[in-house]
């Protein structure tokens, strides 16, 4: 598909993406690592935490609450990085990208490994608003073009969490927002 004609709303960012081609008999092994994995309860979004504070704190406090919720949730997340023995050759397996665009159907990256149109690949990003949560996906290259720095080659998420897909549109809704308020902020 055209990069001009996709249907969904997309956000020009970039952003580290780590992929990897998968055999398309293992989906399954990846899915679970997708959908089966265990989260805690309390694991940080701006967005969804500000569903969870009641009207009795006050825009300074909430404020508050919401940076030391951010702060915690990222040590959590680097703590179990150190814990994991095996994280390094984990990371080893994935080709280190960087994002050009995102919708929530997708997802286009530069990289210098040369995949196929129609392969499979194991994609992990994290959003700039969350910055201590993978977002895992399984997606189906769907175009490719050259590019002075590799390829570019966009993706189609094939199988993704719908919390994840809620949480990629929250970010996509804060950059819009950001760059309206940067524009308006320069024509004053």
């Amino acid at each position: 598909m055209d990069n001009d004609k996709r249907e969904s709303r997309r956000i020009k960012n970039k952003f580290i993406v780590y992929a990897k081609k998968i055999d398309t008999s293992k989906v399954d092994k990846y899915k679970d690592e997708i959908y089966y994995t265990i989260e805690p309860s309390d694991s940080f979004s701006f967005f969804m935490s500000l569903n969870n504070l009641d009207s009795s704190f006050g825009d300074l406090n909430k404020a508050f609450v919401l940076i030391m919720k951010e702060m915690d949730a990222k040590l959590n997340y680097i703590i179990n990085i150190l814990r994991d023995k095996d994280y390094d050759s984990k990371i080893k397996e994935f080709e280190k990208c960087y994002s050009c665009d995102l919708s929530q159907d997708g997802i286009s990256f530069l990289s210098k490994e040369d995949f196929n149109e129609g392969e499979t690949l194991f994609i992990k990003f994290m959003l700039p608003i969350a910055s201590h949560y993978e977002i895992k996906t399984i997606s189906l290259i769907t175009r490719k073009s050259k590019t002075d720095e590799g390829y570019c080659y966009g993706c189609t998420f094939k199988d993704i969490k719908k919390s994840d897909v809620e949480l990629i549109i929250h970010y996509m809704l804060f950059f819009e927002r950001k760059m309206i308020k940067n524009k308006k902020l320069e024509n004053e």
